[in-house]
């Protein structure tokens, strides 16, 4: 039962437009209890530390890039929604809603569950859309604040039940929607490439940090005092403050009787050259997480093509991944809609959201293309136009002309017919002076 300030209690209806996930309910640092199943994370496991521990990972500038550059590449694809059954009024009432919600944080937000594994999200807010209701915001919420417990059941851990905490789908059903990474029975918080990026990142850190003190101290240029044999204690530091002084500051007051010398770093090459290849190893790995892909080792050089070829490349294996994320996402938001309302069209049509994009045609994708079209009686059909990015109505479509069925036999042997090394494309010509000379 709940009860608003006044102590009256919040009819059903009501009850819909209360956030349960809250940060004065949620005990962040919950207790360790024998029914909660611990997070199969090997970097949490081994450093006892919970999945915010990855909040940091996710702000290290090379996987920070990854994560923004992947879930923008996703959520700017053209999203569609499909049905089994032709001019659907379910799939368009759902294509109508999409447009009056911010879809793009939708997907942004659920993406992440590709970076933690899993990433609650909750229906903070519903509106009437079309007589329906329907949710209007959904938003992500903390993942340290849930976890499984040994039957699989998702769990919210509060201050006041921080043990056991709560059944989310039976407190509050069609409230949360839970975005899962790769989950099975034996990991049903998913894996997160987080995990994996762990010890590449913590590389590329420690790796610039040496670098900037490397640049401070060795990689500046070197100054020699030289005194006399019989110069004092106290002359001699005198002398060595000013040397750190002119080293830093470019002017010193000299004492008297003392020579400078400048000695320049040499040798030094291989240092700079190590600290490279290092942070080129490390940020190759970070790309090839959350692309599939290396652009540094496929893309070489700095001419005009690399440049032009150093965007976004999303490997299909990575991008369906994420595809799937959101198709799982959007199927629970179609499913949350139809329980709390009766939305148009039949209950036995199957609706289906997706993301389509336009794939660049590679210059030996192009090659490949004109070797099939040079083929004798190679012809290209609307569907080959359609899928290498044109539009309907950008070309016109003509049907083959129908090929007379050739001659079982061949012409006799006194025949003098002859025909060219590469077969003719109008075989039926062909045929005709073929017939006249036999």
């Amino acid at each position: 039962m709940l009860y608003d300030a006044k102590g009256k209690v919040i009819e059903s209806r009501a009850r819909r437009f209360i956030q349960t996930a809250t940060r004065q309910a949620a005990n962040g640092e919950f207790e360790t209890t024998i029914d909660k199943l611990p997070n199969p994370s090997q970097i949490l496991t081994d450093k006892g530390e919970t999945i915010d521990a990855f909040d940091k990972i996710a702000e290290q500038i090379d996987v920070a890039a990854a994560i923004n550059d992947y879930q923008a590449g996703v959520a700017s694809m053209d999203y569609n929604v499909q049905s089994n059954i032709e001019n659907s009024k379910r799939a368009a009432f759902y294509l109508d809603y999409l447009a009056s919600i911010d879809t793009d944080e939708i997907i942004e937000q659920a993406l992440k569950a590709r970076d933690y594994g899993y990433n609650p999200m909750e229906v903070t807010s519903w509106k009437r859309y079309k007589g329906k209701v329907v949710p209007r915001t959904i938003e992500a919420k903390p993942p340290k604040w849930f976890g499984y417990d040994c039957m699989n059941r998702f769990r919210f851990y509060t201050k006041k039940n921080p043990r056991e905490g709560e059944l989310v789908f039976e407190t509050a059903p069609n409230k949360f929607i839970v975005p899962r990474h790769k989950a099975s029975y034996e990991n049903p918080y998913g894996k997160g490439l987080l995990d994996l990026a762990y010890w590449p990142a913590v590389g590329l850190n420690g790796n610039f940090e040496f670098m900037m003190t490397f640049l401070e101290e060795d990689g500046r240029d070197k100054w020699v005092v030289v005194h006399s044999r019989n110069a004092e204690g106290k002359e001699i530091n005198d002398a060595l403050n000013a040397a750190y002084e002119l080293r830093n500051n470019g002017v010193a007051a000299i004492p008297e009787g003392n020579e400078f010398q400048k000695k320049d770093v040499t040798g030094r090459a291989s240092t700079s050259e190590a600290y490279t290849k290092a942070d080129e190893l490390l940020s190759r790995k970070i790309l090839k997480l959350w692309y599939g892909t290396d652009l540094m080792m496929q893309v070489e050089g700095k001419g005009g093509y690399s440049s032009s070829k150093s965007g976004i490349e999303i490997r299909g294996e990575a991008l369906q991944s994420g595809k799937k994320i959101v198709r799982a996402t959007f199927a629970e938001i179609f499913r949350i809609c139809e329980v709390k309302n009766t939305i148009p069209g039949s209950d036995d049509e199957t609706i289906r959201f997706d993301l389509t994009h336009d794939e660049e045609i590679t210059k030996e994708e192009a090659e490949r293309d004109e070797v099939y079209m040079r083929l004798p009686g190679v012809k290209p059909t609307q569907k080959f136009f359609l899928n290498r990015g044109f539009q309907e109505d950008e070309f016109e479509y003509t049907a083959p002309e129908d090929q007379p069925v050739p001659p079982q036999q061949g012409p006799n042997e006194d025949d003098d017919a002859t025909f060219q090394e590469d077969p003719p494309v109008n075989l039926l010509k062909a045929y005709e002076v073929l017939k006249k000379k036999s």
